[in-house]
C-alpha cells in the first residue's frame, strides 16, 4: 500500500529544557534517562507515591538540551503542573510545546513505502534526524508494517515543505492509529484512566517503560515491590467485540458478575465495525470464556492476541 499519514493532533507534546533537564526525567519517571543514546525514543511513566499511573510519555531529544515529551493531550496540563513541582533549583523549565511542535503518524506496510529522505530508523524506539531538522521516530507494530511519527517545528520553512507533503499522501484515519497502538499492545493513558494502574498492570515493564536498575522515583517501591516480591494477578490484554467501547468502561466476567474484572484502556472500531480494545484483566480470569461488556448481560468480548508475550516477573 501507499505511504499513509495522519495529523496526531491527539497527542501534546511537553517539552524540558535546560542543562539539568534529564536529571529531572531520572528523578520522576521509570525510566533511566542519565545513560540515554541521542538516537533513541525512551518509553517512561509518571507515577503518584503509591505506584500508580499519572502520565505515559514517549521521550525524544528535540535538540541537545531539550527533551520532548509525547501523550495523550486530555492529560498533558496535569502531567506539565506535576512536573513543574520538582523542578526546585534545578537548571531546567517545562511548557506545552504542542503549538510549535506539529505531530504527524506514518504507516506503510514496510519501510520501502517510504521515500528515501523518510527513511524510517532500522529498530522499533530508534530516531533520525532528518536534513531539515525534522524529528522520525519509528514504534513497535505489530506485523510486518512501519509505524513512525513524524515531528516538525512549525516556524521552520524547510519542515513546512515537509509538512506539504505529508498532506498530499492518503490519509489515515485517526482510528486507524489509534488501532495500530492496539494491536502493537502499546497503551496511552487518558484522563478517564489516571491512577488505575501500576505500570505492570498495562505490561509497561515489558515494553520498555521500566528500568529495575536506575534507583529512586516517586512510587519506585510499589513498582520493584510488585515485580520482585508479589505475585502479580493483573495484566493487559487485547480484547473485541460488537458494541462501542471507552476508556475507563469496566468488564465483568460471568465467573464473578458481581464486581469488575478489569477496565478498558484504549479502544477504537475496525473498518468491518468490529470494535479492539487494550483492557487491564484480572488474570486468573482472562482467558476463561465470559467475559463482558458493562455487566454480566452486555456485549461478549472475545480475547486476542498481543504481539509480545506476558512472561511473569522474575
Amino acid at each position: 500500500m501507499p505511504l499513509l499519514s495522519c495529523p496526531l493532533d491527539q497527542l501534546s507534546l511537553l517539552r524540558v529544557s535546560g542543562p539539568q533537564g534529564a536529571d529531572l526525567l531520572h528523578a520522576q519517571l521509570s525510566q533511566d534517562f542519565q545513560h540515554w543514546p541521542d538516537e533513541q525514543a525512551r518509553l517512561a511513566a509518571l507515577l503518584n507515591p503509591q505506584g500508580r499511573m499519572l502520565a505515559d510519555f514517549i521521550a525524544v531529544r528535540l535538540a541537545p538540551e531539550q527533551i520532548g515529551l509525547l501523550l495523550d493531550a486530555s492529560i498533558a496540563a496535569a502531567a506539565l503542573q506535576r512536573l513543574r513541582m520538582f523542578v526546585l533549583r534545578l537548571k531546567c523549565t517545562l511548557d506545552d510545546a504542542s503549538t510549535q511542535w506539529a505531530r504527524h503518524g506514518l504507516l506503510g506496510d514496510t519501510a520501502a513505502d517510504y521515500p528515501a529522505p523518510l527513511a524510517p530508523p532500522a529498530q522499533p524506539w530508534g530516531v533520525r534526524r532528518l536534513e531539515s531538522g525534522a524529528l522520525l521516530l519509528r514504534l513497535p507494530q505489530a506485523g510486518s508494517a512501519v509505524r513512525c511519527v513524524l515531528l516538525t517545528e512549525r516556524d521552520q520553512a524547510a519542515q513546512a515543505a515537509l509538512r506539504a507533503e505529508l498532506a498530499a499522501l492518503p490519509a489515515l484515519p485517526p482510528s486507524e492509529w489509534a488501532l495500530q497502538d492496539i494491536r502493537a499492545g502499546l497503551p496511552h493513558l487518558t484522563a478517564a484512566t489516571q491512577q488505575l494502574f501500576v505500570p505492570q498492570m498495562l505490561n509497561f515493564e515489558l515494553i520498555g517503560g521500566v528500568n529495575f536498575k536506575k534507583g529512586c522515583y516517586p512510587g519506585q517501591e510499589v513498582v520493584a515491590r510488585s515485580q520482585y516480591r508479589g505475585t502479580l494477578k493483573r495484566r493487559m490484554y487485547v480484547v473485541s467485540g460488537p458494541a462501542a467501547m471507552q476508556p475507563g468502561q469496566e468488564l465483568v466476567h460471568a465467573a464473578d458478575p458481581g464486581q469488575p474484572c478489569g477496565v478498558v484502556v484504549n479502544a477504537a472500531a475496525d473498518t468491518a465495525g468490529v470494535w479492539w480494545a487494550l483492557a487491564e484483566l484480572k488474570i486468573a480470569l482472562a482467558e476463561q470464556p465470559g467475559l463482558h461488556l458493562g455487566s454480566a448481560e452486555g456485549p461478549e468480548l472475545k480475547l486476542g492476541a498481543l504481539p509480545y508475550a506476558l512472561t511473569a516477573p522474575d
